[in-house]
This record gives structure tokens, sequence and C-alpha cells, in this order.
């Protein structure tokens, strides 16, 4: 993984989602099995991979959404399927009944495959019947050693689907982009004030094994103050144009076996209109004399006549070999937020406080960089308010908390990773000790 994100990952991502994995393009909601994770989707037609287990014991999931213009009943589209899959001397139905998932009775069946000098196939398949004569068709292979040690987690996690209204979903989707334009639109000094002169420290802890404490893997300083693009690089644009800028100081020690340690410095600028963006960030991975460095720059130039949406462009490289990475290119499509106003989006939104954001953004978990979708829920908290962000319709999911007034208080991360504010006093009680502050 490149080095350059591995701060972002950490406080922004997750591989395995904590709450309800969401797909708007099938329509679904579902609790997935611990350990499992979201391998691959697609939109035509709708349906997504789930991957979980090791070795002789991983299984497959693939979820889809189908047209049942026959009207055919749960019970015969779990039987259509196992006749395009039946071997008729070695398949076995061993499981075949009605199941109910949420309030919507559907059917459910599993077989086997037995195949010589081979492992022992176990064929699942579950069928609910959807409005709009449609169906959500979900269909497990493992082995037989993978259904005894998952087929509980996987039962449990099919009981927990709940379709989801598309038209639902959609007007959700369209007041979510509306909301986020006119936030965008709305972008002054004034509006950003709450977000400018703030400086706070980040405990980074992450849960290992069966420990029942996390454990310090880190630590992040974040400041934001009124600067100029000038104080990080130069551009086509005016180089004393006053802006948001945020500064980024962390250090993280991910692996306590071989205590790497990688530390990242990152400027990032925006114009008070959210018009026009620059960021450097530069990472060092160093273990005694021994080190490596990256840097990476963005650009996003403002609209003008001749190109009202600009792209943005990211240049990358490795000041250890001196030598340039493939640079990327990211087409820019409106509502567009900024990657400077993702590290200070609490203070922005503590006072308009809106239900639901949609809006297009870098998306730094993939390699290369691409544009994607956050979705953005807020809701009040009796001290303030939280705000779950799921980058497009992947399992990655993020709870950050925040008081009244938007200030961090901490981020959960359902891969074991855990975010708290702090103070300065604090972490340096636990760094300095190790040489590491």
């Amino acid at each position: 993984m490149n080095p350059l994100r591995l701060l972002s990952i950490a406080l922004f991502s997750s591989t395995v989602a904590a709450a309800p994995y969401k797909n708007m393009n099938i329509g679904i909601e579902i609790t997935l099995p611990s350990e499992s994770k979201v391998v691959a989707t697609s939109s035509e037609p709708p349906s997504c991979m789930v991957q979980g287990g090791v070795g002789q014991s991983s299984w497959h999931m693939k979820i889809d959404r189908v047209l049942d213009t026959d009207e055919k009943t749960p019970q015969e589209l779990t039987l259509m399927a196992y006749e395009r899959q039946k071997d008729e001397d070695k398949t076995k139905i061993v499981d075949d009944r009605a199941i109910t998932c949420g309030n919507i009775e559907g059917w459910w069946m599993r077989t086997t495959l037995y195949i010589k000098e081979a492992q022992e196939s176990t064929l699942c398949w579950l069928a609910l019947p959807v409005h709009g004569n449609q169906a959500i068709i979900a269909s497990i292979l493992t082995t037989t050693e993978g259904w005894q040690r998952s087929g509980p987690a996987i039962m449990a996690s099919l009981q927990s689907l709940v379709p989801l209204d598309p038209a639902m979903v959609l007007t959700q989707r369209i007041v979510g982009l509306d909301t986020a334009s006119t936030l965008l639109s709305d972008l002054t000094q004034e509006s950003l004030s709450p977000s400018i002169g703030q400086s706070n420290w980040r405990q980074i802890q992450q849960y290992q094994g069966e420990q029942v404490r996390p454990i310090d893997i880190g630590y992040a300083h974040i400041t934001s103050r009124i600067g100029t693009i000038s104080e990080i690089g130069t551009s086509s644009g005016n180089q004393e144009e006053k802006g948001l800028l945020v500064e980024v100081r962390s250090r993280i020690v991910p692996n306590q076996e071989t205590k790497i340690v990688t530390d990242t410095v990152g400027y990032y600028w925006m114009s008070f209109d959210g018009k026009e963006e620059m960021w450097s960030s530069t990472t060092t991975r160093w273990k005694g004399k021994i080190k490596t460095v990256e840097k990476e720059t963005g650009i996003r130039n403002r609209p003008t006549l001749g190109e009202p949406n600009p792209k943005l462009l990211i240049l990358r490289q490795d000041l250890t070999s001196n030598r340039q990475l493939s640079p990327v290119e990211a087409k820019i499509t409106s509502p567009w937020l900024p990657k400077t106003l993702t590290w200070v989006i609490g203070p922005w939104l503590s006072k308009s406080r809106p239900t639901h954001l949609s809006w297009r953004t870098l998306n730094d978990y993939v390699d290369p960089p691409a544009q994607s979708m956050r979705n953005d829920e807020l809701k009040a908290t009796d001290i303030g308010f939280t705000i779950t962000t799921r980058m497009g319709d992947s399992d990655a999911l993020v709870v950050t908390h925040y008081d009244s007034e938007g200030h961090f208080l901490r981020r959960t991360l359902g891969n074991g990773a855990v975010i708290f504010g702090t103070n300065e006093k604090t972490l340096r009680t636990i760094w300095e000790p190790k040489g590491l502050w």
C-alpha cells in the first residue's frame, strides 16, 4: 500500500463494516459476518460479491437483484437456481424451507455437491420477493468445512437482510446532493469561520486479537488557519489569494513487531469559495537509519469558461529513488467536497446540521486515488452529533463523534481502530519514553 495513504486510511476508513452494509444499486441493507468484506460490486446488473473465511474454510456470497416478470414464488426461484447447478448423481438437498428475513418471507435451500478426491462443496440460495416484480437472490459457495465454521454467521447475516425501496434510496440521494450543493455554493470566509483556528490532538489506538483494551499505535496534530496557496507551492491561480489552510502532522507505528514508523506532514489549502484547492503531503517511513520518502501534490484550478469542470491533477514522487510515479487525473463532478474540508468538516457542519449529504470527493482508499461518491448521515446526540461516512457502495463505514461546537471527540472504525480527541500532555507521556515524540 502506498504509504502516502496510510494516515488517511487509518483516520477515515475501515476494511470491515461495523454497521449494516448498504448497497444502493441492489437496494439492500445487511449486517455482514465479521471478518468478511465486499470484494466486488456492479450496477448493471445490480449485484455485489462478499468474501469471508480463509483457506479451505473460505466462502463466497453473491447478492443479486433480478427481474421476476413471471411472478414466481421464492421457492420456485431457489428451485430454478438449484436446477441450473445440480449434478443428478452428486448433489443432495440438505435444507429446503421457508425463512423470514426481517418481516419478509422468503425461501432457503442448502445443498452439498460431492466431488471425488476433492473437498465436498456446499451451495446455498436465498430468494426474497421485493416490489416491482423483482427479487433478491443470495447464493453462497463454500466447502463443508467452511459451512461448519461460518454457516451460523452467514445465516444470521442473511436474516438481517432488509430490501430497500429504490425510489426512497434515489430520493435520499437527490436530497443529499442538493443539500451538499447548497452548502458548497454558500462557502465564504464567514461560513468557514468555525473551521478556522482549530488545533486538536488525536490519539490513535487499535484493538488487536482478543485484547480487552486497544493499544496505542500513533498520534496526530491538526491545525487550521488562514493562509495562501503560495505557502504550499505554485499554481496557475492567484498566489496570494487567502483561503483555509490545514496542517496535519502524524506519527504511526501500525505494526508493533516490525516497529516501522510512518511520519506524515501534509498541508491542505482551499479558496474560501471552495473552487480552488492544493495540497502537499510528504510521508517518511523509517526504522533506525533506513528510510523511504514519498511526496504527493494535488492541484485543482479554478473553473474557467473554457473548462467549467476542471480536472484534479495528482503528482506523486518517490524521493528515495528520485523517481516520478504515474500522475493521476480525476475529472471533477459537482458537488465536490475539497480535501481540505474533510479535515475540519465537524466545525463547518456544526451550525447547519443537515441530516444527509451526498457529494463527490477524492477516494484515497483505492490505488490510484479516484473520484467517488461520499455519503454522510448526521444524527444528534446528547452532547453534540455524529457523522456516519460511507464511500460509494463499499462496506467501509466510519462513525465520528463531535460535541455541539463540532470539536472532534472520537472516531470508530470496524477494523478495530479507534481515535480519540486528546491533548499534547497525554500524548507526550505515552510516546516520549519510547523516543517517538
